[in-house]
């Protein structure tokens, strides 16, 4: 069972200390009580965004704080790998209310439990089940003052862009990654997926997911935060993937630890005649820098090799 998260915000600032981190949650801790297996949180803002890449720390950090938040509530629950994806209306492409898998629906203000009605009304018309509505406490009753569905076309900067990572088991960094990703692109996105005969020294391997199982979830996740561009993901055997064949990349999305490897992209690309890339650093989930929205990563458990050791340990 999928629940949805209708919340509207102001401003790109970090929800830390605000009414929407406790409503958040609520939200995750009555999803785990209601034994729902994942909850789709639905952003909307108040004013439009002029630029995604002129604002790139500040989606960041938004994002960022908006996974610790459930994180935290998560473990709380004592279920740390409770499935949590944040969706922003604007990029998404598609009505995500309209969802087959969705059961449950949280809303806070008067104007979400209109477009509640008016979603569930158009999903018995297709078949599909009404979602429970469920009222949170402490809801801000407030409506949304400017939709920025007009300004959505202009807020893209490139037409393809790429990104590379194992993907192993899909946590709050790797969706951050890939959100990112996905905002900065106009067209296309090309994720490469690193291949199982390049993670045979990986800790708790045994526990690693295949290449098909890796390939397959970050294509769901792609397909659940915005709908309308080709998503190009492929296994890759070595550092550089299709940056170094295909002339058609435009920019490279990359984690702080990975910037020289971005580096040598570009001067791989310089031998082919290709132009260069233009590199956007991620720098929440690097081994630099420890700490994401102010909490140590290491307590928020945000690594593939954590989760990995988490199963095996309790499938022992």
């Amino acid at each position: 069972m999928s629940a949805l998260f209708l919340l509207q915000l102001s401003s790109l600032a970090p929800i830390q200390d605000t009414p929407q981190q406790a409503l958040i949650s609520e939200a995750v801790k009555q999803c785990i009580e209601s034994q729902c297996d994942k909850l789709i949180m639905l952003i909307r803002f108040e004013q439009a965004i002029s630029n995604v890449d002129a604002n790139w720390g500040q989606f960041q950090a938004l994002l960022c704080s908006l996974y610790v938040t459930q994180l935290q509530a998560s473990y709380a629950m004592e279920k740390p790998l409770f499935d949590f994806t944040v969706v922003f209306e604007s990029w998404a492409g598609y009505s995500v209310g309209l969802r087959p898998d969705l059961k449950m629906v949280f809303a806070t203000t008067t104007q979400d439990l209109n477009e509640v009605q008016k979603l569930n009304t158009e999903r018995q018309k297709r078949d599909l089940q009404a979602m429970e509505v469920v009222t949170l406490p402490g809801g801000i009753d407030q409506a949304i003052q400017q939709s920025t569905q007009d300004a959505m076309e202009k807020l893209d900067a490139f037409d393809r862009v790429a990104v590379g990572g194992t993907f192993d088991h899909l946590h709050a960094g790797h969706k951050i990654l890939l959100t990112m990703t996905a905002l900065l692109a106009n067209k296309s996105v090309v994720v490469g997926v690193t291949d199982d005969v390049m993670l045979q020294s990986k800790k708790f391997h045994d526990q690693i997911e295949s290449i098909d199982q890796r390939i397959n979830n970050v294509r769901a996740f792609l397909d659940t935060i915005r709908h309308g561009l080709l998503f190009d993901i492929v296994p890759i055997t070595d550092p550089f993937g299709p940056t170094i064949t295909d002339s058609t990349i435009q920019a490279l999305v990359c984690s702080k630890e990975t910037e020289k490897g971005g580096d040598a992209v570009n001067t791989e690309r310089s031998k082919r005649d290709f132009p260069p890339l233009e590199l956007r650093l991620i720098d929440v989930i690097s081994s630099d820098k420890v700490s994401i929205a102010g909490q140590d990563m290491v307590d928020l458990k945000i690594s593939s090799t954590w989760i990995r050791k988490y199963i095996s340990e309790h499938d022992q």
